[in-house]
Parts: structure tokens; sequence; C-alpha cells
């Protein structure tokens, strides 16, 4: 694909000058050769970020989402756990023997701590694997290269400058 763009600078020498008339110039004789302009040789980087698809966004969104649901039951639980172990661990000795009360806190801290950990675990799973599929499913950067020419060509009381971009 070619992209132009071309300006002419015409600069005649009397608009320069206060009212002088303009002086005249020496044709050039036809044996003569002009050397040709060098080329611009530092090229155009272009570096765009792809968009990723709704489809995978949704995706990702949904296992960071289920992760923090499946932890946020954890915290349920754990907290549960908490509670009904400080039912059954006094700070000092109560004299009391232990009865079903007792025991059914207990199971219930106990109960409540591995349903917690299991919650924990999944959760975890699901956030550790959501970052996963968001680094694994990067859509990558689009890169384009412009080349830009440029020729100027001298005229009769100015210049042609012409630019040009390839990619």
């Amino acid at each position: 694909m070619r992209l132009v763009f071309a300006f002419a600078l015409l600069v005649p020498a009397h608009a320069l000058a206060d009212g002088d008339p303009p002086p005249e110039l020496p044709a050039t004789p036809p044996s003569a050769t002009i050397d040709p302009p060098q080329p611009v040789t530092k090229d155009i980087v272009i570096t765009v970020e792809r968009d990723r698809s709704t489809r995978n966004k949704l995706f990702v969104g949904g296992l960071a989402g289920l992760g923090a649901i499946f932890g946020g039951v954890g915290l349920y639980y754990n907290l549960d756990s908490r509670d009904a172990a400080a039912l059954v661990s006094p700070k000092r000795p109560t004299g009391q023997p232990w009865g079903p009360e007792q025991q059914r806190d207990f199971d219930r801290a106990h109960s409540s701590g591995v349903k917690a950990g299991v919650f924990y675990g999944i959760g975890g799973a699901l956030l550790v694997a959501s970052f996963v599929t968001l680094v694994v499913t990067d859509p990558g950067t689009d890169t384009t290269v412009i080349h830009p020419q440029t020729t100027i060509a001298p005229t009769r009381g100015g210049a042609f400058i012409a630019r040009a971009w390839s990619f």
C-alpha cells in the first residue's frame, strides 16, 4: 500500500526582497546533472494492542468471579469454625465435664474448618486459573513499519517537495 503526499513550495526570489525585481537565474545546461536527494532511512514503527473478544473477557471475568465467590464461602465457614472453636476453648478451666453440647460445637468447628479449607483451595485455584487464562489468551500486538521517502526537486524560483510513505 502506498500513500503519497506532495507539497509544492515555490518561493519566488522577489517575494523575499523588499520590492526589488527578481534576479534572473542562470539556465541549467541540459548536460548538467543534479544529485538525487538522499533517502530518509529512519523508519516509523507503530505498535497497536489488539482487543480481547467479549467472550474472552467474560470467561476470564467469570473465572475470577467464581474464585471470589468460593473464597467468600470459605471465609464464612472459617468464621463459623472460629466461633464454634471459641465455644469449646475457654480461656481458663471451668471444672465442667465434657458434654454432648461441647462435642457438637467441637464437631461443628472441625467440619467448618475443613469446609473453609476446601472452599479456600477451590477459590484460590479459580483465581490462579483466571490469571493464567488472562496471560495465555493475550491477543498480542500489531506492528506496522512505515518507510518514508522524500523527494526534493529544484524548480525555477523554488523547489518541489514530495513525501511518500509505504507500508
